[in-house]
C-alpha cells in the first residue's frame, strides 16, 4: 500500500502541529536477502520476517506507525504501547480460510502470523467498518482499540476540462460513438467472471456499441476467465497507468463495473465518482460503505441486476446525471487532510 503510505505521510507533514516531527523509515534488504535476487518470493519473505525486525529493533521514536498490517509482526520488537498499525484488509487470512465466496486459496500461514500481532498494538486503524469487523472477529482485537479512518482521494481524481473524445483519442480508445465500460484490478477477488457475464448480456442487447475496457495485468487468471466466458467482445486492455492517466481514463469511460467478492476499502468506485463517472458495484464487504447513498449495490453473483444497472448508466441520461451528481458530492468527502487530522488525534491519544 505504497500510495496510502505516501499520501498519509505528505498529509501528516502538512497537518501536524509544530511539536511533532514525522519521520519515515523504509527498511532495506539485508546481506542474505541481497544474495537471493533470482528468488523474489523467498527474498521478500526473508527480508520481511528476518531483516526488517532486526532493523526495526534499532529505531527510536515516541510513536511507531506500521502503515501496512502485513508488517504487524514488527510489534514483536517495537513497544506495543507506542505502536499504531493500519490494517487495510484481511484478504489473505479470509481467503485462506475459505471465507471469501468464490475464492479458494491455500491457507496463508505467514499472513496469519503477522495478523496475530494486531491485538498487541495500542491502536489499530481500519480502512473501513467492514475491515474493523473482520479484525475484531478473526484477529481477537478489542473493538475499542480499532478506529475506522477512511483513506482520502488524491487531488488528481477530478472532472477534467478536456473533452471526453480528446481524452479517448489520447488514450487510444474508441470515440463517443461507443459506450465504454471499465473494470479494474487483477486480484483474484475482483470477480471478473461476473464482469464478463454482464458484458455478454449487454452485448446481446446492444451489439458492438458497448466496449469493455480493462485495467490490470493480463495474467493467466484473467486469460483463463476470458477463455471460459461466453463473452466474445473486444477488450481494450491497459496493464498499468500512472495516477494522471488513470484519472483521464475514468473521465473517458461511461461507467465503472466493480463486482468484487471482497474489498478492504475500494478506491476505484470513489475515484470514478470523483471523475464524474458512475459506478456499479457489488454489495460485499466495504463497498456499501464506500458507495454510501450514491446508488444501489448488488449481490456479486446477480449479473442480471448489474447488467440492468450498467445499461441504465449508459443509456438513461437523466438517471446517470443524477447518480453522477450524487457521486461527486459523496467523493468530495474523502480528503487526505481529514484522514491526517484523525490519525493525528490517534497519535495524541497514544503519547
Amino acid at each position: 500500500m505504497d500510495r496510502y503510505a505516501d499520501q498519509l505521510a505528505a498529509s501528516l507533514e502538512a497537518a501536524v502541529q509544530v511539536n511533532y516531527r514525522v519521520s519515515e523509515y523504509r527498511p532495506a534488504l539485508g546481506g542474505v536477502s541481497r544474495k537471493l535476487p533470482h528468488l523474489a518470493n523467498l527474498q521478500m519473505r526473508y527480508a520481511r520476517y528476518v531483516d526488517y525486525p532486526g532493523q526495526a529493533r534499532k529505531l527510536n521514536a515516541d510513536i511507531f506507525h506500521i502503515l501496512d498490517h502485513g508488517y504487524a509482526h514488527l510489534l514483536k520488537v517495537l513497544d506495543p504501547q507506542r505502536t499504531v498499525v493500519t490494517a487495510h484488509d484481511m484478504i489473505p487470512l479470509l481467503a485462506g480460510r475459505g471465507l471469501i465466496p468464490g475464492v479458494t486459496l491455500r491457507r496463508n500461514w505467514l499472513a496469519e502470523y503477522s495478523s496475530s500481532f494486531l491485538r498487541r498494538a495500542r491502536k489499530v486503524i481500519a480502512d473501513s467498518e467492514s475491515t474493523k469487523r473482520d479484525i475484531v472477529r478473526y484477529c481477537g482485537c478489542e473493538p475499542a482499540r480499532v478506529a475506522v479512518v477512511h483513506p482520502g482521494l488524491g487531488s488528481e481524481f477530478r472532472c477534467l476540462d478536456e473533452p471526453a473524445d480528446e481524452l479517448r483519442r489520447r488514450l487510444g480508445v474508441p470515440g463517443s460513438e461507443l459506450r465504454l465500460v471499465l473494470i479494474t484490478g487483477g486480484q483474484f477477488y475482483k470477480n471478473h467472471a461476473a464482469s464478463l457475464e454482464v458484458m455478454r448480456i449487454l452485448r446481446q442487447k446492444h451489439g458492438d456499441s458497448i466496449v469493455l475496457v480493462r485495467l490490470g495485468p493480463a495474467d493467466a487468471q484473467w486469460r483463463q476467465s476470458l477463455e471460459k466466458s461466453a463473452y466474445r467482445g473486444r477488450v481494450i486492455e491497459f496493464s498499468k497507468l500512472g495516477a494522471e492517466q488513470l484519472a483521464a481514463l475514468y473521465n473517458a469511460v461511461d461507467c465503472l463495473l466493480f463486482p468484487s467478492w471482497y474489498e478492504g476499502f475500494g478506491w476505484p468506485p470513489l475515484e470514478a465518482m470523483a471523475c464524474g463517472t458512475p459506478a456499479v458495484t457489488s454489495n460485499r464487504a466495504s463497498l456499501p460503505e464506500v458507495m454510501g447513498q450514491v446508488g444501489p449495490t448488488f449481490d456479486a453473483d446477480d449479473v442480471e441486476a448489474m447488467a440492468a444497472a450498467v445499461e441504465t448508466m449508459l443509456f438513461d441520461r437523466e438517471q446517470a446525471a443524477a447518480q453522477i451528481e450524487r457521486g461527486l458530492r459523496h467523493a468530495a468527502g474523502f480528503q487526505w487532510r481529514e484522514t491526517a487530522t484523525r490519525v493525528q488525534a490517534i497519535y495524541e491519544a497514544v503519547v
